[in-house]
């Protein structure tokens, strides 16, 4: 009798359990060549902060590698910036020309042949407006300062912006860059520039009531440290509750947060570069510097940039001869 041919079986066998491993996400190489660009330059934060932000947003709107862009996306980039976006042509032509710069930077250092942003051509400039300060709204910051809880260091800072300085620059003095220098005999006390936006070191002239305002500061700072001050102490400490115990240097953005506050209290649309533009206009309207002039002692090299002054005095001086012409002022 023949036995029955047995069935096989199949058996299913648990696999083994796969212990997940967490993968980091793929390194952009694309920002390795940035950094490598940044590093290259000699640039201030606040301008490291800028070229980084212009490039991020190219990177994110086209995720192909540097050398693999084309010009046509860069034309496209262009219009989808003014169009989609609806940028300022001037914020646009500053994002061109960061991605522009970088590109040579590119070509030169030998990681492409051809910069696709050739020939592509930055919009027109828009001719900015100055914003200076009038002599009211100066008067009233003043005032809100000296009911601030440090009004000798703030007077000082208002006083370093209205002389034209930037904010990082401000933030960059030393006590040593309060000196005095001799013109034409004279003894003219003058703040020393050291680091400055694109290079634009230099001496600012200081005006009488700039002296007495910081002659006036550096007493009190004196006496706040308890002993002598030294040319490498940071002109200005910051006093937050998080840094007054390490004496710390007052950053840009502190000056920053000093300038929202006073724009809180008093309702002008305030930030550190109205110093800057106050005293542009000023040196040309109301102490009639030539063009030329004005702009060493602002440090300006782009007379572009520098338009925006020359067109708030020419304005000016039309208003003043008409009403000349008009018998409303005396010839």
């Amino acid at each position: 009798m023949r036995r029955p041919v047995p069935v096989p079986k199949l058996v299913v066998s648990p696999l083994p359990a796969v212990e997940r491993s967490s993968v980091s996400p793929p390194i952009d190489l694309r920002q390795t060549f940035v950094d490598s660009f940044l590093a290259a330059r000699e640039l201030q934060p606040n301008s490291v902060r800028s070229y980084q932000q212009d490039l991020q947003q190219f990177m994110d709107w086209c995720d192909r590698p540097w050398n693999s862009v084309s010009q046509r996306q860069v034309i496209a980039f262009k219009t989808y910036l003014l169009g989609d976006r609806k940028l300022a042509k001037n914020t646009v032509r500053r994002v061109l020309q960061t991605l522009k710069s970088f590109y040579r930077w590119m070509n030169l250092s030998g990681h492409i042949t051809s910069a696709p942003t050739k020939g592509v051509q930055l919009p027109e400039v828009e001719e900015a407006d100055s914003q200076e300060l009038s002599d009211v709204e100066v008067e009233q910051i003043y005032q809100v300062v000296q009911e601030s809880k440090f009004p000798e260091r703030n007077r000082a800072i208002l006083t370093a912006l209205l002389h034209g300085l930037r904010g990082e620059e401000v933030s960059n003095l030393n006590v040593g860059d309060y000196q005095t220098q001799m013109v034409e005999g004279y003894a003219s006390k003058q703040l020393h520039i050291r680091e400055a936006k694109a290079g634009s070191t230099g001496w600012i002239v200081l005006f009488a009531e700039g002296i007495v305002e910081f002659e006036a500061y550096l007493a009190w700072y004196q006496d706040q440290l308890g002993r002598s001050l030294e040319a490498d102490d940071p002109m200005f400490l910051s006093y937050s509750n998080r840094t007054k115990q390490q004496k710390q240097r007052l950053t840009y953005w502190g000056i920053r947060e000093l300038m929202r506050s006073i724009d809180e209290q008093i309702g002008i649309d305030l930030h550190s570069h109205r110093g800057r533009h106050t005293y542009a206009t000023n040196l040309l309207i109301k102490y009639g510097l030539a063009e030329e002039e004005a702009m060493k002692l602002t440090r300006h090299r782009d007379r572009r940039s520098f338009k925006r002054y020359t067109n708030k005095k020419e304005i000016y001086a039309a208003q003043v001869a008409i009403l000349k012409a008009s018998g409303q002022l005396p010839s």
